[in-house]
């Protein structure tokens, strides 16, 4: 016990020396080449007495113009350019002309505290800094913060904030690590005398004064406990550069030491796992740093001048490296730190010369430990380094899946292999053949069925991040899934699939024979009624492992597709055709006589000849066809020769009546229902209503008649216009004709529903012939099918004001 307090006195004494004594200069060379991009804002180092090292320029060097007199603690901040802003003990803070800037002192900070000073840029600002300044163990301030922001004094920087309390007492431990979203940050530090780690979140509110608090890990001594010698409560605390790890070196008795490892969660700023490695080696631990890849740990202590390489994975020491003694007396190394180049930099208390690790990922020797690698031009450090924030590098995600065959029939397993993902916050679907699987959410799946298996993850931590496996995996069980399709076209036979895989297929069943037993798909005719079949398939590997199942399938052949009539002869220029659907046949397409088809239960005909239908059956696939002979027969045109609606005696003249000539039909002249005349013409000398029919050799009949009156005294203009026409270019009635009697001109004007004007016509003759106007178009574009108004205004010269005549008329498409 008192050879340990009498090396502790050493050491304090030699460290209080060193600020005032002169070391003689010793040249040195370093040989390196910087590798990587150096991050800028901590390019610029001020630690120990009054030393300094800038990675500017390319080459490594020393400077001398710095201020700062730290037994320990320190932290350094340059801009995006790496140009320095300023550096810190914790309790003074120096700006880039190595001036006090105004109000920077008596911060709170302690040269003797392991991590007297901590700077973090908030929320990524070029501007703005928390500085945490960390008293003695032995001190009650504790830690306190203030707030530097550069735009003050013209860019010099000033405090806004100055000596805020955070916590009190405090170990001499604090550090950062940035938050997941690499914008805010997570500040940790730990109660004295307790296990309890406490965890502050800087974001865009400003510091968040409730922390998390952990209790995790072990107890934290005290610097001075009453009755006891005096005890070291030593140490630093830093990060894994990827933010997931937290480790401890803690002096805590005057006999020994210890490190501890932590997980670190952060996006909730969770401590948790605790290891813990207490041998010899570990007496006095003091400074540390993770390698690059995270992998290794370096740890140092003021014991010794030894520096331990320790395996994060299980904390083994995995290599022991020997600090070549200097001039001075100090007994141990103290803080370790890594530089913005991949190598680690380590402080020898007293010394001129900084010591570089060249390769710290390389286990063992290879990691290339030069004891005089920096010489620091005549300047000394001492026991800290500044620490310099990581930014948490955002690696390329990926994922990858593999296939294991575990033993047995079926029996394999899908597994899942994440990179730069955060397991914690990983939810997981797996796909076959391109749909999801119900129920399959977890990083492994046993398959259940044959086919391409790929895995979706996402990351919901702090960004969204949706991956798809890199690959597509694809596995073949023994299993067998059969299927009965009827083949189109082809009445009475049926494809039977076995979709067999692992294996070879072999089928039973009726129409089953040698040749096509063992086809994976085959066709089977020539059976009636409904047969079973099986399919069995086997694995080639292993006998014992098969599958079979059976299948229906109906041969049952429906009866033909008839129509009740071959022919079908009507009055007129169209007929619909239809076919009725039943529990045979549902579908039907049409062979027209001009070559043309057309699909459908309905067809209307328009054209004479045979219509022949073709019947299927979606569920047998069978076929069936059947014809109709179609015979159109036009209707009569029957027009009377003048057409008239009235028409009078003149001078006691008879009127002759003319049909006109039409063929082969049958003409009827009638007056008050009897039959007075069967020729084209009827001569009528009495006035009354007269009523022509024909009647053609099919039977189509047409019909038309006429007034003749006693007299002819001047009458107004009267005129038929027809209520409904058909302008469907099917050659009948496609324009509206209007017949008139008395009128020696019209104007004809037709109005859609919205008032809008779509024709207008004049006539200046005599139309009792009857005047074709509209075509049912407007613009050249065909109207839609409905009502529409009309106007028809008439003229003659006894009535010269004239008539108007209104009504309604209908197109029919």
């Amino acid at each position: 016990m008192k050879l340990w307090n009498d090396f502790c006195l050493r050491v304090r004494a030699f460290l209080f020396n060193s600020f005032l004594g002169s070391i003689l200069l010793v040249n040195g060379l370093w040989i390196g080449s910087v590798r990587g991009q150096v991050p800028a804002n901590a390019r610029n180092w001020y630690f120990g007495n009054g030393a300094g090292i800038t990675f500017n320029g390319g080459a490594l060097q020393a400077v001398t113009n710095g201020q700062l007199r730290s037994m320990e603690g320190c932290a350094s901040q340059s801009d995006a350019n790496g140009q320095l802003l300023f550096y810190t003990d914790g309790s003074t803070i120096w700006n880039r002309n190595h001036e006090v800037m105004p109000g920077a002192v008596n911060l709170g900070g302690g040269s003797r505290s392991t991590q007297s000073a901590l700077i973090v840029p908030y929320q990524n600002s070029s501007d703005q800094f928390y500085v945490f300044s960390v008293a003695s163990s032995d001190q009650p301030a504790g830690i306190q913060y203030s707030i530097v922001s550069m735009n003050l004094n013209s860019g010099l920087g000033g405090l806004t904030v100055r000596n805020k309390p955070l916590l009190s007492p405090s170990s001499e431990k604090i550090t950062t690590i940035y938050h997941c979203n690499n914008l805010n940050h997570w500040i940790i530090t730990h109660e004295l005398t307790t296990n309890a780690f406490r965890v502050y979140l800087l974001n865009d509110n400003g510091l968040i004064l409730t922390p998390k608090v952990y209790n995790v890990g072990s107890v934290h001594q005290s610097l001075y406990r009453a009755g006891s010698p005096h005890r070291e409560s030593k140490g630093y605390m830093k990060p894994s550069h990827d933010g997931k790890l937290l480790a401890v070196a803690v002096s805590d008795s005057v006999e020994g030491g210890f490190l501890e490892l932590f997980d670190f969660d952060n996006q909730a700023g969770a401590i948790s796992n605790a290891r813990k490695l207490e041998v010899p080696a570990t007496v006095g631990a003091y400074g540390l740093e993770f390698s690059p890849d995270n992998s290794l740990i370096y740890l140092s202590t003021l014991s010794s001048k030894k520096i331990y390489q320790i395996r994060v994975s299980d904390l083994a020491i995995t290599a022991t490296l020997t600090v070549q003694a200097q001039r001075n007396a100090s007994p141990g190394v103290g803080a370790l730190q890594i530089g913005p180049d991949g190598k680690l930099y380590g402080s020898q208390p007293g010394e001129d010369y900084l010591m570089a690790i060249n390769q710290p990922n390389q286990v063992g020797a290879g990691c290339d430990l030069v004891s005089q690698a920096i010489y620091l031009g005549g300047r000394k450090a001492l026991a800290g380094l500044p620490f310099n924030v990581d930014t948490i590098p955002r690696l390329l995600p990926k994922v990858n899946i593999e296939l294991a065959k575990l033993g047995g029939c079926n029996n394999f397993l899908l597994s899942s292999k994440t990179q730069n993902l955060d397991v914690n916050y990983l939810s997981y679907q797996w796909y076959l053949n391109g749909t999801a699987v119900t129920g399959a959410t977890s990083s492994t799946l046993k398959p259940e069925k044959s086919g391409t298996y790929l895995l979706k993850v996402r990351e919901g931590k702090c960004a969204d991040i949706h991956m798809t496996s890199t690959e597509e995996l694809a596995v073949v069980l023994v299993e067998v899934n059969p299927t009965v399709t009827s083949i189109p076209d082809s009445c009475g036979q049926v494809r039977l699939n076995a979709q067999a895989t692992g294996g070879t297929p072999q089928w039973t069943g009726p129409g089953i024979n040698v040749a096509n037993e063992r086809l994976d798909s085959l066709i089977v005719s020539n059976v009636n009624g409904v047969q079973t079949y099986r399919v069995r398939v086997t694995s080639a590997e292993d006998a014992s492992c098969f599958a079979e199942k059976d299948v229906t399938a109906s041969f049952t052949r429906p009866s033909p597709f008839r129509f009740v009539t071959s022919t079908q002869t009507v009055c007129g220029d169209t007929l619909t055709l239809r076919a009725t659907p039943n529990s045979d046949w549902d579908a039907f397409s049409w062979q027209l006589p001009d070559g043309r088809s057309l699909a459908g239960a309905t067809l209307l005909a328009r054209q004479n000849g045979q219509y022949t239908v073709t019947a299927r059956s979606t569920k047998t696939g069978c076929m069936s066809r059947d014809s109709q002979m179609v015979t159109l027969n036009p209707y009569p045109k029957l027009q009377l020769t003048i057409h008239q609606i009235d028409t009078c005696f003149a001078n006691a003249n008879p009127i002759s009546l003319d049909a006109g000539v039409l063929p082969d039909v049958v003409y009827s002249w009638l007056k008050a229902g009897r039959i007075i005349g069967t020729e084209q013409v009827l001569r009528v000398n009495d006035y009354g209503w007269y009523t022509i029919n024909v009647r053609s050799s099919a039977g189509c009949q047409a019909s038309d008649s006429v007034r003749v009156s006693a007299n002819c005294p001047p009458t107004p203009p009267v005129a038929y216009v027809p209520d409904i026409f058909t302008p469907n270019r099917d050659g009948t009635n496609e324009t509206l004709m209007v017949y008139s009697t008395g009128a020696e001109s019209m104007t004809l004007t037709i109005f859609n529903r919205w008032g809008e004007p779509v024709y207008e016509g004049i006539s200046e003759t005599a139309v009792s012939a009857g005047w074709s106007t509209w075509d049912g178009t407007f613009k050249g574009q065909p109207v839609g099918t409905g009502l529409y108004v009309y106007r028809l205004a008439m003229k003659n010269s006894f009535y010269p004001a004239g008539f108007t005549r209104k009504g309604v008329i209908e197109v029919i498409r």
